[in-house]
């Protein structure tokens, strides 16, 4: 990776726990030698936290259950200082924020006439995650037959789509029900076609009439852009091959898809840009490539529109997506709808017929709603976060949760009775946004609210988590005694402002 990565100064941070800031932004960064994080109390008062490397650091990367990323590290160097952080309020600090350009073109297609099903994993799906791959195997039965289409755009080279046939074949879907279909704008490492040429079989008929038979469809994960563009005609509109996919899903097929699969599902599609600077800078018009979706500006692009109730961002909690998905939701977002943040090997099954969701998976799915936001310049207060996890369902009609029975209510009855420390980087407990609501605010009867902080030369935001009236949480055991979390109605304030950071 070649990328300037932000210091970890709280829960906007990508990769802002200790294993994999020190992976992505430090050990397997070709542009930094060193990286920094903070903790601190509610005063302020804490320390600086400097990682570098030295002669000796290494790092060592593989694939785990899939194409998980896995890596170790070897002799980071870590110096501690005292530092204190000061926040300052300050409404305008950001005033050469860019509105987006970028309008999108609606699919003008009503849901309820959908009888396909979507499955969208927001990344990194684990080969033995048997419930995503159970279920689109499942709703790729349409009258006991199963056809499906493995379309590799999005990817580099064609690994991706091979073993997820493979996974496919082991559990239990035949050889021949699967075919990995020649859709791609891009040639592909390490095969002798190039595949460039394949941008031409958009408007194969032949192509799209072998697509009326299919049951299924699935988009590796990679690069968005690539998916659209070798779908979309180069006036934007539909393909006949496009036409076809939409033919096959208004009619029962289920189209899913992971990472670059699942962004391409609404009409405005996330291209890049990461949470701060996404909610200071506002948005570009440019694209450079794969390493804009690890920070820099929002980019937005039009998006395939099978997803017709809201805005879809994916990597959510591993990229700490929060504040981009708020800040795009700001800018284009229709009128009470919510926006849908899935994490990191989490599935969204989308029911059409029945026009609700479920969640499948290993972590979960953020509901960001800003129906009764109130603005002001780049301060944006009373918005509600939701997290919903395996088991939990939404209704896309009444905007109801329905928590899996198994689960129960945190309310008036928390487990934690203890003060919390904004979270403030590599070090907080229960670092990412889910487990951090949970543990600390939700099912914790000694505080109303905790916080956290985004910073950078000396700006940057105050995000206060609080509850209100309605937030309420759900607790179980998953897996064993793994502790199972859902949250409703966490009320989040997003507030601008100067920072003093004394060594």
């Amino acid at each position: 990776m070649i990328f300037k990565f932000l210091p970890a100064t709280g829960i906007l941070s990508s990769y802002g726990r200790l294993k994999e800031y020190l992976a992505y932004a430090l050990v397997d960064n070709a542009s930094a030698d060193s990286v920094k994080s903070f903790v601190y109390e509610s005063s302020g008062e804490g320390f600086k936290l400097s990682f570098k490397e030295a002669e000796d650091t290494n790092g060592y990367w593989g694939y785990t259950d899939g194409q998980k990323d896995d890596y170790s590290i070897v002799n980071v160097v870590l110096d501690i200082e005292p530092a204190s952080v000061t926040f300052k309020e300050e409404e305008h600090i950001f005033e050469n924020y860019r509105e987006p350009v970028f309008r999108p073109s609606s699919s003008a297609v009503e849901s309820s006439t959908i009888k396909g099903n979507l499955v969208m994993a927001g990344g990194a799906l684990g080969s033995s995650n048997s419930a995503v791959y159970n279920k689109f195997i499942e709703l790729a039965r349409v009258k006991g037959d199963t056809r499906i289409g493995i379309i590799p755009a999005a990817s580099s080279s064609l690994k991706s789509s091979e073993l997820f046939k493979k996974d496919l074949i082991q559990y239990g879907v035949e050889n021949e029900a699967i075919e990995i279909l020649p859709i791609s704008n891009h040639d592909f490492k390490g095969t002798v076609e190039n595949e460039s040429s394949w941008l031409d079989n958009r408007n194969n008929e032949e192509l799209a009439k072998k697509i009326k038979d299919f049951t299924a469809i699935w988009f590796v994960g990679g690069d968005q852009t690539n998916i659209t563009a070798s779908l979309l005609n180069d006036d934007m509109t539909h393909s006949k091959v496009l036409n076809a996919i939409w033919d096959i899903y208004k009619n029962g097929a289920v189209l899913g898809g992971t990472s670059a699969g699942a962004a391409i599902m609404s009409d405005v599609m996330i291209a890049g840009g990461g949470s701060f600077d996404t909610l200071s800078k506002g948005f570009t018009e440019t694209y450079d490539g794969m390493t804009q979706q690890e920070g820099g500006p929002g980019y937005l692009e039009q998006g395939l529109g099978f997803f017709q109730e809201g805005i879809i961002d994916q990597h959510f909690d591993n990229k700490a997506r929060l504040g981009r998905l708020i800040a795009v939701t700001d800018e284009l977002g229709e009128q009470d709808e919510i926006s849908y943040g899935i994490d990191e090997d989490t599935a969204m099954v989308v029911y059409n017929n029945q026009n609700t969701i479920e969640v499948i998976g290993r972590g979960g799915v953020s509901l960001v709603d800003l129906s009764s936001m109130k603005k002001a310049g780049r301060k944006m207060e009373n918005i509600e976060l939701s997290w919903l996890t395996e088991g939990d369902q939404f209704s896309l009609d009444t905007h109801q949760l329905k928590i899996k029975e198994s689960k129960v209510e945190t309310k008036g009855y928390e487990y934690y009775n203890s003060p919390v420390a904004p979270h403030s980087g590599v070090l907080t407990p229960h670092g990412s946004l889910g487990h951090f609501l949970s543990y600390q605010l939700v099912d914790n009867e000694a505080v109303q609210e905790v916080k956290s902080y985004s910073f950078h030369e000396g700006k940057g935001f105050e995000l206060t988590f609080k509850k209100g009236k309605e937030t309420n949480g759900y607790w179980g055991y998953k897996d064993g005694g793994k502790d199972h979390y859902s949250y409703e109605k966490v009320i989040v304030d997003v507030v601008p402002g100067s920072f003093l950071i004394k060594d």
